[in-house]
């Protein structure tokens, strides 16, 4: 028993490691790309990335989470054996139809995007949809097992593969060997090859392991769980809701820019601009959600007993604590890190708006993580989930056309705040477990740090012209000077107890540091 408990809590850790490691890579390669080839090259490849994220929710997380719970609650190999060829089948055939739907629509999607030259990366990436069957499958098939290596090496391995492929097709363009639209196709066709690469690790590993695949399991019953199909989607729909705000981005923000007058050029170098969050907004929820997956399996144990209620609070709590801290800074020295990271200032304040997805998210990631095996209330969540779509949609509509992509900002940013209104009116304020005594605090927390680290920004950037040398340098100087107010306060006003700072990142350092007590 206590061996299976070491491999659990062995194999979460390499997953978990393996899982923020890919999300570092695939969020920093965006910025070499974006100074390579400009905004309008990261838009013409940023547009279609939405269908690929997609296919990363269904590859890499969503459904190897769900297919590994069920494998795991069959009774023997055989009956693993046999729902190993049910799913694969499965999701081979619905993968199929989804490849040739996306192929032969590509140039009609295009169109609907706003730029037909689009449909080549559509193309390149309807094609990485035919690896699913075999990278959910066995991926799940590995963690029902508790073994996480292989899953942890393809997934590092893909992501490393897809971003050689896009950092050369960049580096082809900008020494003038392909146009605009061929950089954008080879990029985007990264996915495909870095896919094929993880899933030759993963089935060599699965061979090596000799399964009884050929064995006769006409006789063996696959157990599935009522309400399996809610949970897969309930899983891959909140695992990448970031996603699907961007893919509704990518289909009606050239259209409506294109509606108040920009041309189309224009209007494609604006949505570069505003895309430029994605890599911020990626690394923000990648940090304050990290250490959330390796207290879940106690979680998951503990199930509704106090000791429960209790873990899921301080998650709670430090989670958030550690969202506002990242969404203030930023917003606070969003011209400095916008020049900083993309050579200029441009779109500042649609940027620093979007940032507050940061917070937002992370919390919603959160409840829906701890109220997952909820059933009953599975089918409200998505109802909730799909009615912010249709408000992000009518919200782009009403915004854009006025505000340009500071109305697609707000529209993202009060779309996420509808989810977490109906969050709390589903169940009745019982899942957030926070004071609003808390909550006072550190909205004031991170207000007046926010304010400070704003104050001292304008202050020096009056003096200087905002290069990106300067801009590096009131970064520097500031992040830290954000960093020690926001601890200060946080322990001046006892935000945190001191269980909870022990939770953050060096956190026990941190608390003899400061000297914090019960």
């Amino acid at each position: 028993m206590k061996r299976e408990v070491s491999k659990a809590i062995k194999g979460t850790w390499i997953l978990t490691i393996a899982s923020l490691f890919s999300e570092l890579l695939s969020a920093i390669y965006r910025i070499p790309l974006q100074n390579i080839v400009g905004d309008r090259g990261y838009f013409i490849y940023q547009q279609v990335y939405p269908i690929y994220g997609i296919f990363s929710v269904l590859a890499l997380s969503g459904l190897p989470v769900v297919i590994s719970k069920t494998f795991a609650q069959q009774d023997g190999p055989v009956a693993k054996s046999k729902l190993m060829k049910l799913t694969f089948v499965g999701l081979l055939a619905g993968c199929l139809a989804l490849t040739i739907l996306l192929w032969g629509s590509a140039r009609y999607l295009a169109i609907f995007m706003g730029d037909p030259n689009l449909y080549p990366e559509i193309r390149a990436v309807s094609l990485t949809f035919l690896l699913v069957p075999f990278e959910a499958s066995l991926r799940g098939y590995f963690q029902s097992d508790l073994e996480m290596t292989p899953s942890a090496i393809s997934q590092i391995l893909e992501q490393f593969i897809r971003i050689v492929v896009i950092i050369g097709s960049a580096i082809l363009f900008g020494k003038g060997l392909l146009n605009i639209y061929q950089m954008g196709m080879i990029a985007n066709s990264g996915a495909l090859v870095g896919g094929v690469f993880a899933v030759v690790i993963l089935v060599i590993t699965f061979i090596k392991q000799r399964p009884v695949i050929f064995e006769d399991d006409q006789v063996v019953d696959v157990k599935v769980e009522r309400g399996l199909a809610l949970e897969i989607l309930l899983i891959v729909v909140f695992t990448g809701i970031t996603i699907f705000y961007q893919f509704i981005d990518s289909f009606t923000m050239l259209r409506l820019l294109m509606r108040s007058g920009i041309r189309l050029d224009n209007a494609e170098i604006l949505k570069g601009v505003f895309d430029r969050a994605q890599p911020l907004i990626q690394l923000g929820i990648v940090i304050s959600l990290s250490f959330v997956s390796t207290i879940m399996p106690q979680l998951r144990e503990t199930n509704q007993t106090s000791v429960s209620k209790t873990i899921i609070q301080k998650m709670m709590r430090v989670c958030l604590w550690l969202a506002v801290a990242e969404t203030a800074g930023l917003v606070a020295l969003m011209p400095e890190i916008n020049t900083m990271l993309f050579t200029n200032a441009d779109g500042s304040v649609a940027l620093a708006i979007y940032m507050i997805s940061i917070m937002l998210v992370s919390f919603i990631n959160l409840l829906i993580a701890i109220t997952s095996g909820d059933d009953e209330l599975n089918l409200s969540k998505l109802i909730l989930f799909g009615v912010s779509l249709l408000f992000k949609i009518a919200l782009n509509i009403i915004l854009i056309p006025r505000i340009n992509i500071i109305g697609a900002a707000i529209a993202t940013v009060i779309s996420e705040c509808m989810i977490l209104v109906g969050m709390y009116l589903i169940y009745d304020n019982g899942v957030f477990l926070l004071s609003k005594d808390f909550v006072m605090k550190l909205v004031s927390t991170g207000f007046i740090m926010g304010i400070i680290v704003k104050f001292l920004a304008v202050l020096i950037s009056r003096q200087v012209i905002l290069t990106r040398g300067y801009s590096i340098l009131i970064s520097l100087l500031l992040i830290p000077v954000g960093v020690i107010i926001y601890l200060v306060l946080s322990k001046k006003l006892k935000i945190l107890t001191k269980s909870e700072w022990e939770i953050l990142p060096m956190g026990k350092f941190i608390t003899k540091l400061m000297k914090i007590e019960e």
